[in-house]
């Protein structure tokens, strides 16, 4: 079967008690988004139709247990498409999630990440916005500069979060890179642990380096 694989980048600006708080507040409706029909306005895909209704995508669950769900699916022999890097680093929310779907059903998954990070705009301060980047890339790199692949760009406040069009990405894609880096010792360590004979689940994606530990001591 044909499949897309994912990633949704973000840095979040926010007080390390709203990185606490938001962890365990449920994923935000999908209200939360002003522009939920213009998520590929201006992008690679700008000629696809964006959907109004994301209400497929809301969930019971709280950023904290969607988390610790793709951590161990990406521990397993036969890992479950998913590899995620979340932390708190230097004032703020880092992500770096990569996602292999399929066609007819990726959209809900996408969607419900998308809207999970822009949940964070009810816990973050007056600081500077928080951008969340959506792009296709099996390898899992950060687009290019000169090149147009994103395909969404949300931008998060504590007064409104929303889609935006195209705008320069070269000051948004550096702040990402150090997270990007940290996907990329990832991904190297799980094949190190999981293309041996016998293979064993791994424990890398529990790295602190990778997941925050407040994510995982506390999980329900």
């Amino acid at each position: 079967m044909v499949s897309f694989t994912f990633v949704t980048a973000a840095r979040i600006p926010m007080p390390r008690t709203g990185f606490d708080s938001w962890l365990d507040v449920p994923i935000a409706s999908a209200a939360v988004i002003e522009n939920p029909a213009d998520m590929f306005v201006g992008w690679y895909w700008g000629d696809r139709e964006g959907q109004a209704d994301w209400t497929d995508a809301e969930t019971d669950l709280t950023p904290r247990e969607l988390l610790a769900g793709r951590v161990a699916a990406s521990c397993a022999v036969n890992g479950d498409g998913v590899l995620t890097v979340l932390r708190y680093r230097d004032g703020a929310l880092e992500a770096y999630l990569w996602t292999v779907g399929y066609p007819g059903v990726w959209e809900t998954a996408a969607r419900r990440l998308l809207l999970m990070l822009a949940g964070a705009g009810a816990v973050k301060d007056d600081g500077p916005d928080g951008y969340v980047l959506f792009w296709e890339d099996a390898a899992g790199m950060l687009p290019r500069r000169d090149q147009d692949s994103p395909l969404a760009l949300l931008t998060v406040n504590n007064s409104r979060v929303r889609f935006v069009g195209k705008r320069p990405l070269a000051d948004l894609l550096a702040e990402p890179e150090p997270v990007e880096d940290a996907f990329a010792e990832l991904a190297e360590a799980l094949d190190e642990d999981l293309d041996v004979e016998d293979a064993q689940d791994s424990v890398a994606p529990l790295d602190p380096r990778y997941i925050e530990s407040a994510v995982l001591n506390s999980a329900r």
